[in-house]
């Protein structure tokens, strides 16, 4: 067995140990009195971020080793569903609006963009909007899934070094890396054809509170 393949059984370990670890505690965190949920609930929530890290680990991993992830006929209705879905039980006090036909259609990997847009929810949640909203549309381009928050926005430093190209991060106050960014340009990128290039594109916008917001744009040729 080459390294490589040894650290990936690994992380594949963790990543379902970490899943162990926040299922008994949900249930701990149902079970007791409702004065001890608060001290428990940074701790569910660092977990839940390093279990989604090490989920992501392990399809890069398979990104780059096989490749095994086929783009198929796909509806984005269904797959934003499913993402918020997920969202939902880590991040209840968010809403969440959306706005897309059951008839949008898009050709895509549903497994890679539902954690694509799972990472831009919980982008959103941690650097604290309460409300996020999303739309599809079939344009010329290609596919267009916008999300737009009324969260704090990115950091203006952030946009115009252009981090996200070069995985160059560092840690924010709410103790995140901008890695989880940087793994759904991967992801996006993945539907990149020989001729047309998937993009993600991030901003900041002033349409969902009088403050403004995040806004996240994927592109699938």
């Amino acid at each position: 067995m080459q390294y490589k393949d040894l650290a990936a059984a690994i992380i594949h370990d963790l990543k379902n140990q970490l899943q162990s670890v926040l299922l008994e505690g949900e249930r701990a965190l149902a079970e007791i009195p409702e004065e001890y949920h608060e001290p428990l609930r940074p701790l569910l929530g660092r977990t839940r971020r390093v279990h989604q890290d090490a989920m992501q680990l392990v399809t890069l991993y398979r990104l780059n080793e096989r490749g095994n992830f086929p783009a198929d006929d796909a509806w984005p209705a269904d797959t934003i569903r499913h993402s918020i879905e997920c969202f939902d039980s880590h991040f209840p006090d968010v809403r969440i609006d959306v706005d897309v036909s059951d008839e949008c259609q898009g050709y895509y990997n549903d497994f890679l963009l539902q954690m694509g847009l799972s990472n831009l929810l919980g982008n959103s949640a941690q650097a604290g909007a309460t409300r996020i909203h999303i739309t599809a549309d079939e344009t010329d381009q290609g596919l267009l899934i916008r999300l737009r928050d009324n969260g704090p926005g990115f950091a203006e430093s952030f946009l115009a070094e252009n981090k996200l190209l070069t995985g160059d991060f560092e840690t924010d106050k709410a103790g995140g890396t901008g890695l989880g960014l940087y793994f759904t340009q991967l992801m996006v990128e993945h539907h990149s054809t020989p001729t047309r290039k998937a993009e993600m594109r991030l901003s900041n916008h002033g349409d969902v509170s009088a403050d403004g917001g995040a806004q996240a744009e994927i592109l699938l040729p």
